[in-house]
């Protein structure tokens, strides 16, 4: 038997099916032999995705400690352990490489189980025809050439060409987005079709909803349009920036670090000093110029964030996602159920041949009596036990409409009992039903309007029936087709009584009285379009992306304020024809994309990235997986599948769009303080720098300014309180005025002549201390260490507060705002406190108490550097320490 090569690169939707089965070598009414379905089996493989193990738990483990800053974290543990002898700040250090390392581990892990839940979606048994019979077969056991026997409730186990389609319909939303069940049919479709468009096919992993029909497989496995999904979810995550912006700062202060104490080392041994103590000084000049705490600090302010927008409905699985949607300038939203409710209902209703705003439709109306009784009656839609609607979501909005105006469904089936029928199909695009009424008979009929006014010769006007002449109909089918133009679903209503039942409905679809149109769509949120006004407000460009059609794509992107003047709508069959290339010269132009299959998204994405754009891209279906990788922020809804959860960065709990516009809201004052956080502890460890570094070339005879344990001790614990509080500060006033800040370097060359300024003017207080102490007041040499140990911890702490005020006074707005801060600020001054004057402190870290003469000192040094970093910060402004202002775009 000879057959071709199956799989999803032939155009098996574009062939008759009695063409598709010759093609693949089979019988469609005996189905493939035993035999021959093994030896394909053997040919083709099992009917799975077989998923890339990707990185073992170990190898995810270890790519936890490649970020610099965790490398230079570490080395500074083995130092302070093996060659200085402090343990106990050496298992600090460790604790928190490790709890870093943990969490990334948790995040990744799970990132990973995207592709495992692809094959949970299988179908776990088919029913397909061999030697002629019916028979299930394990669904891993389908092989290209099976005859497929679908019926309402299946899932599909494989992509098949359609040889029967009786009023089938199938759920396409997790693969292709659309709202609605699709209508199958065996008519072929062009070779260029997108994947929504292939009336003529079944794809794996959806369901039907409808209908039966049969189908012969030509994909199994890879070769499906969801293995097409697994093989673009090999994408790996791009690093947000945050994550780019502190792997950054990480290779510079390593360098920083190295060159510090490779100077001071050679400049000391040039000087005769032993090679052992000078290793030791260089070690704490290195150990000075590094953050211990900053890893940690990022961690709790983004947990927090976390925790905060949880309360929100947003859910965050990846902690570095938190930040980087506040920097997003492009948001790729989809339709259905985050601008819309995903939930069809009555837009429209026409009467008279004029429009009715349904919320003003009362069933006192005769006209709407009569309409709600055609809508409700000729309608197979049910309430189940819950008193959930189910059917087709076209029926449920009819009965929705019914509840709306104040009627009871039930009790209108109760009094029109139904007797007969003919039911909906594609070529008649009518359904009819007869019922007993008070004295006879009524025929009751909902189509498509086109299809029932030409059955119609009346029209019911208020509480009368009239002539429907042609000045009537066209004025109906005008309103009808305008509907339709704005993307809306249109049915028209119609009924005729009789006195005996007809002995063929069909035959009596005549001489109808035309009752209503309606115009039915998925409802758009009523807050969606206020928030995508708030999102252009904030300079951030949102396009939508979508699987529906282009006219309700287009009417939904209008309706909200997405599709604005001089912007464009690009079909997908227009996308796909495009390069990257092309479309990354082109991506300005066009707010809406409809008709899109998961390639065309991940496409969109990297063209806005290719212009150097941060994307934040929303889904809830398998086909919105790959493009959730590839974009810098992917966002899951909640009520959709697993796989687009795994492979996002937060979920919407809600599904809502407004949610989104709060998460950035959030992410950008995250991004704010976390620039708070960094600028405090870089300028900070500047000083410490200063100090050691001046102290030791000015004044290395007399001893070390500070022992490296003391600056582990202010690294960690005292600088950690405030630079935690730092990153709880609300979110700056006007955080979405304007596009998100633009200058996400931390250490720009200006902000690093900052940082070096505010750290000089910290240091030389701390250099003032010393020399006071040594000179003027003659103090043993380990008593000026203290001193000078508390003179950097004080004035470090009030840098705290000229940060936490930003461009503005510290005297006026630092002490404002954070109340936490100022308990940080407090608590940190305690811990130092127990150094200095408890017996456990002083022999760990070789303090000693000082007096009143000493504290007189500090304090004057400490008001001194806050007034003149004050003066010096706002000379400098331009966003050094807080939020910049944002620049046009």
């Amino acid at each position: 038997m000879t057959t071709v090569a199956a799989g999803r690169e032939q155009a098996w939707h574009a062939l008759p099916g009695a063409e598709v089965a010759d093609r693949l070598g089979v019988d469609p009414g005996r189905g493939l032999v035993a035999a021959e379905a093994q030896r394909r089996l053997v040919e083709h493989g099992r009917n799975e995705l077989d998923t890339d193990e990707g990185p073992g738990r170990l190898a995810l483990l270890a790519d936890q400690f490649k970020d610099v800053l965790i490398w230079i974290l570490a080395a500074a543990a083995v130092v302070s352990g093996a060659f200085l002898g402090e343990w106990i700040d050496a298992g600090v250090i460790m604790a928190i490489v490790v709890l870093n390392a943990v969490l990334g581990y948790v995040q990744e892990a799970r990132a990973e189980d995207a592709l495992a839940r692809l094959k949970e979606l299988a179908a776990p048994e088919a029913v397909v025809v061999r030697d002629g019979e019916e028979e299930r077969v394990p669904n891993a056991e389908l092989v290209p050439g099976d005859v497929l026997a679908l019926e309402a409730g299946d899932r599909v186990g494989a992509d098949a060409r359609l040889l029967i389609a009786a009023h089938l319909e199938v759920d396409e939303a997790a693969l292709t987005g659309e709202s609605l069940p699709v209508r199958k049919t065996t008519d072929p479709a062009a070779v260029d079709a997108k994947v929504g468009d292939r009336t003529g096919m079944v794809f794996a992993s959806t369901t039907v909803t409808g209908g039966r029909g049969r189908a012969v497989v030509v994909g199994t496995g890879r070769a499906t349009e969801m293995g097409r999904i697994a093989d673009l979810l090999a994408v790996e995550d791009a690093p947000t920036p945050l994550q780019l912006e502190l792997n950054r700062v990480g290779r510079r202060l390593a360098v920083l670090a190295i060159a510090t104490a490779a100077i001071v080392f050679g400049a000391g041994f040039l000087r005769g000093i032993e090679a052992e103590s000078m290793f030791l000084i260089a070690v704490a000049l290195a150990v000075a110029a590094i953050p211990e705490g900053l890893p940690a600090v990022v961690t709790i302010v983004l947990s927090r964030g976390v925790q905060r927008m949880a309360r929100e409905n947003s859910i965050v699985r990846r902690l570095p996602a938190v930040e980087a949607l506040g920097s997003a300038t492009v948001v790729c939203t989809d339709k259905t159920g985050t601008l819309t409710r995903n939930e069809m209902r009555v837009q429209e209703l026409v009467l008279s041949g004029f429009r009715v705003a349904p919320g003003d439709a009362e069933a006192g109306d005769p006209r709407v009596a009569r309409y709600l009784e055609v809508a409700v009656a000729a309608n197979d839609a049910r309430k189940d036990a819950a008193g959930e609607y189910l059917g087709d979501p076209t029926e449920v909005a009819l009965l929705w409409s019914a509840e709306d105006a104040g009627a009871d469904p039930v009790a209108i089936r109760e009094r029109l009992p139904r007797q007969d029928e003919v039911a909906f199909d594609s070529r008649r695009k009518r359904m009819s039903t007869l019922h007993r009424v008070d004295g006879g008979w009524r025929l009751m009929m909902k189509g498509a309007p086109e299809v029932v006014a030409e059955r119609c010769d009346w029209l019911l006007d208020v509480d009368q029936v009239e002539p429907l002449d042609g000045r009537r109909r066209s004025r109906t089918l005008d309103i009808a087709e305008d509907l339709a133009r704005r993307g809306l679903r249109t049915l028209a209503f119609a009924y005729r009584d009789f006195d005996d039942p007809p002995g063929d409905v069909a035959a009596a679809e005549e001489q109808m009285v035309l009752v209503a149109v309606v115009g039915i769509s998925d409802a758009v949120r009523e807050e969606a379009a206020e928030s995508v006004r708030q999102a252009h407000d904030a300079g951030i460009r949102v396009v939508m992306v979508t699987g529906d059609h282009q006219v309700t794509a287009e009417s939904v992107a209008r309706d909200v304020g997405i599709l604005r003047e001089g912007e464009e709508v690009m079909p997908g069959r227009e996308l796909s024809e495009l390069s990257a290339e092309q479309l990354a010269a082109r991506v300005e132009r066009y707010a809406v994309y409809s008709r899109v299959d998961p390639v065309d998204k991940v496409k969109i994405v990297e063209a806005w990235q290719g212009r150097g754009q941060i994307v934040a891209m929303t889904g809830d279906g398998v086909n919105d997986a790959p493009a959730l990788r590839a974009a810098d922020i992917g966002v899951g809804m909640g009520s959709g599948t697993d796989v687009a959860k795994e492979a996002s960065d937060m979920v919407l709990a809600d599904d809502n769009f407004a949610t989104i516009v709060s998460a950035v809201r959030e992410g950008r004052g995250i991004f704010a303080n976390l620039k708070k956080v960094v600028y405090f502890l870089l300028s900070a460890n500047v000083s410490e720098v200063f100090l050691m570094f001046i102290g030791f070339m000015v004044f290395g005879g007399l001893g070390e300014p500070l022992l490296a344990v003391q600056l582990l001790w202010i690294n960690l614990v005292t600088d950690g309180l405030p630079a935690l509080a730092l990153g709880l500060d609300p979110p700056p006033a006007g955080a979405m005025d304007g596009p998100p800040d633009e200058d996400r370097n931390v250490l720009s060359a200006r902000r690093q002549a900052s940082l070096v300024a505010f750290g000089s003017i910290l240091g030389a207080a701390a250099l003032a201390a010393l020399i006071v102490g040594h000179y003027v007041f003659g103090d043993p040499w380990i008593e000026v260490q203290s001193t000078v140990f508390t003179t950097l911890v004080l004035v470090q702490l009030a840098h705290a507060f000229n940060v936490h005020a930003a461009e503005a006074s510290g005297w006026r707005h630092g002490f404002r705002g954070n109340p936490t801060l100022l308990w940080g600020a407090i608590g940190s001054l305690a811990l130092h406190l127990l150094v200095i004057y408890t017996s456990l402190g002083q022999t760990l870290f070789d303090t000693t108490a000082i007096g009143l003469e000493e504290w007189l000192l500090i304090a004057a040094l400490t008001v001194a550097s806050f007034a003149v970093v004050d003066v010096v910060k706002r000379r400098i402004g331009g966003g050094l320490v807080g939020v910049s202002r944002p620049s046009a775009r």
